[in-house]
């Protein structure tokens, strides 16, 4: 499976890079970000955590009106399922246990008619893994909605992004 998720992730990014002899258009080079994120585990990691919600600053520099690099910096906690004990006094304790995860990532954003595809990929701290997110989104002025599945170490997880983008130069 990992060797499959970065084949897929070279070849769109070498997709991305050839799509950059698109013709220049007056989009602003810098713009930057933020978003909310939903996240819900898949696969096993779906059988110790619930959701999971986010943060992220977003930063985009647009090669033209086709091809943009694209880095995140982003924070997930996932919230785990709710355990109860008894400690030895006889007391009851609710324990909800909780992953952090910060996400670095950097990729390449491409615009297909109203849509986006995008591929990027970095380090995922709570997973302590290298990792990837295939996304596909629309942007419509500043208002930025996408969806993602993050690949990272044995973590596996969709989600749902609504972002707004502040400006450029």
């Amino acid at each position: 499976m990992k060797k499959v998720n970065a084949i897929l992730t070279i070849l769109s990014i070498l997709l991305f890079t050839n799509l950059n002899q698109a013709q220049e258009s007056s989009v602003k080079k810098f713009v930057s970000g933020n978003s909310l994120n939903i996240a819900i585990p898949q696969g096993s990691f779906e059988s110790t955590y619930d959701h999971g919600v986010g943060v992220y600053a977003n930063f985009d520099y647009n090669f033209n009106k086709f091809l943009s690099a694209r880095f995140d910096l982003g924070w997930n906690d996932f919230s785990g399922p709710e355990t109860t004990y008894i400690d030895s006094l006889g007391g009851v304790h609710v324990n909800h246990p909780n992953m952090s995860i910060w996400e670095f990532t950097a990729g390449f954003r491409a615009k297909v008619s109203f849509l986006y595809i995008e591929a990027r990929g970095g380090y995922f701290t709570g997973a302590n893994a290298w990792g990837v997110v295939p996304a596909v989104g629309i942007r419509l002025g500043n208002f930025d909605a996408q969806g993602n599945l993050t690949f990272a170490g044995d973590y596996l997880w969709s989600s749902v992004r609504i972002g707004y983008y502040w400006g450029g130069k």
